[in-house]
């Protein structure tokens, strides 16, 4: 009985040993995981330099013209310094100009008329930062997390001695329902238009295919086709044309004078400055984006006028965007305060970019929405 008594005693004695042993392990792991964060974020923070207080300073360097033009009942009632008219819609779409009334809200097939309407909607924050989890429009920096998959950005680089430069950022898309926040009517008036709040939607952070060439063709395996010399001298056709109007949709692969959006990824080379690179990289992610169905089609007329459909390839025209930081653009001589998707950074991005403290890159996306107006 005393021999089992004491082994008894042992036994709990050791499990209480095994215990404290856990316990101690577990308490170690947590305190060396602290120490990592500390000091990768720490260490970001010495490259990443967020900005003060630009969420709010963007209220004050929204360029309004970027609405226009604005048309009802296919009819453009008023004009900006970029179009005279809606651009045409729609991969390989022809301009077609919808009917004068329209019906989304339908009770036993009989529909309420309405009046369509369309209009640019500032509805986006894009950030390109050269450093992981990085974000200048709230002015903080969370570093990589301790965590060795995030991809960290990389300055300016040559390759093999030649004259050609690599860059690799991030990208933060996140919703910003500005005429919804300031109170403007037009989204409520609009019933297919969804009311959002200031949001992260997606970082390029988590995305495995954002850093590697080869795994992001698994979402575009064209690239394989559309990588030759004749695809290529097309999109100087585009470049054109969104240097004097908008790009030319059915060219889907390219981006304009900004490169070439294939592959859609974080991996940029070729001659130019951080500006145009960060623009293409904004391009980028939204064709990814509109691969997987998260940017939608909201320009349509007639039927297509009542949602926003999913279309797999991005659809350029769609797009306007305005530079808010570091350097906000603002209306020049030779240009508006924003402009289409693949417009010559020499039309709006002289001065744009402060060496050391403002090499990273906050955009307003506007986006055409038809919408029809009760």
């Amino acid at each position: 009985m005393l021999s089992d008594s004491v082994a008894s005693e042992h036994a709990v004695t050791s499990s209480a040993s095994i215990w404290r042993a856990c316990v101690m392990r577990w308490m170690l792991a947590a305190c060396l995981f602290v120490l990592v964060l500390v000091g990768s974020v720490a260490s970001a923070e010495a490259y990443c330099r967020p900005g003060t207080n630009v969420l709010a300073q963007s209220f004050g360097t929204t360029c309004w013209e970027c609405m226009f033009p604005i048309s009802m009942a296919s009819v453009t009632l008023f004009t900006g310094t970029e179009t005279a008219v809606t651009p045409a819609m729609g991969p390989g779409l022809a301009p077609y100009y919808g009917p004068i009334l329209c019906g989304c809200v339908c009770f036993f097939e009989v529909c309420i008329p309405g009046l369509p309407i369309g209009y640019f909607e500032p509805v986006r924050l894009m950030e390109v930062v050269h450093d992981q989890l990085c974000f200048p429009t709230f002015g903080i920096s969370f570093g990589s997390g301790g965590f060795s998959y995030i991809g960290a950005g990389s300055e300016s680089t040559q390759i093999d001695a030649l004259d050609q430069n690599h860059v690799y950022m991030h990208v933060h898309y996140m919703s910003f329902p500005l005429w919804y926040i300031i109170g403007l009517i037009v989204d409520v008036l609009c019933v297919n238009v969804s009311i959002e709040d200031i949001d992260l939607l997606f970082i390029s952070e988590i995305d495995p295919t954002w850093n590697d060439d080869v795994l992001a063709m698994i979402l575009s395996p064209e690239a394989l086709v559309l990588a030759n010399p004749i695809t290529l001298m097309a999109c100087a056709a585009d470049s054109l044309a969104a240097a004097v109007y908008f790009p030319i949709d059915p060219l889907f692969w390219c981006a304009g004078s900004a490169g070439y959006l294939y592959p859609m990824d974080g991996n940029v080379s070729g001659a130019g400055n951080d500006i145009q690179r960060s623009a293409l990289l904004t391009y980028r992610m939204l064709a990814k984006l509109a691969r997987v169905g998260l940017e939608t089609f909201t320009a349509g007329n007639g039927v297509l006028i009542c949602t926003d459909l999913p279309t797999g390839l991005i659809v350029k025209s769609q797009y306007k965007f305005q530079l808010l930081y570091p350097i906000p653009s603002f209306r020049s001589a030779i240009g508006s305060c924003c402009f289409p998707m693949g417009r010559t950074s020499m039309m709006w991005g002289g001065a744009k970019e402060v060496p050391a403290v403002g090499e990273d890159f906050i955009w307003l996306m506007w986006k055409l929405q038809n919408c029809c107006m009760l």
